[in-house]
């Protein structure tokens, strides 16, 4: 009879061990995934910043376009950077095709420190070179600009 006692609660002192390893077992996985969603809602916040600063950038620069506050190559260029991060596949609407155009007719001429190096006579030269650019493109580049002025940004899905 003693062994029985002794067999009960042995096997009452292993179960309360397990029960006890359970719970703390469920705790932990209950902490995982709190911290799992706070990373997620942190990543979720920093991706709709993001966004929203690659929006209210290209509304920016559209205007400046629109209002020749900012070159039209100059401002093409900046635009196709901001598109490439928030939705590559805006270069292939009818409207704003010229945008890639004008980048890939610009992009061989240097910038920032580049260009501050160039002497005057390739600066004036890769300034010819911008100002046809532009004369070619100016309206194409202006109706862009006017369309992404107006995009409904809102409705495209992330």
């Amino acid at each position: 009879m003693t062994v029985t006692y002794l067999l009960i609660c042995a096997l009452t002192v292993v179960c309360v061990g397990l029960a006890v390893y359970i719970v703390y077992l469920l705790r932990q996985s209950t902490q995982r995934k709190k911290q799992q969603n706070e990373v997620s809602e942190a990543y979720a916040a920093s991706a709709l910043k993001q966004r929203t600063y690659l929006i209210d950038s290209i509304r920016i620069i559209s205007r400046g376009i629109l209002e020749d506050q900012c070159p039209l190559t100059e401002g093409c260029i900046r635009i196709k950077v901001l598109l490439d991060n928030l939705s590559p596949q805006m270069h292939q609407q009818e409207l704003l095709t010229v945008i890639e155009l004008v980048y890939g007719k610009t992009e061989h001429i240097p910038m920032l420190d580049d260009w501050k190096r160039l002497s005057s006579e390739e600066k004036r030269n890769y300034q010819q070179e911008l100002e046809l650019v532009e004369q070619q493109h100016g309206e194409a580049i202006r109706a862009a600009a006017k369309f992404l002025l107006d995009y409904p940004f809102d409705q495209m899905a992330h």
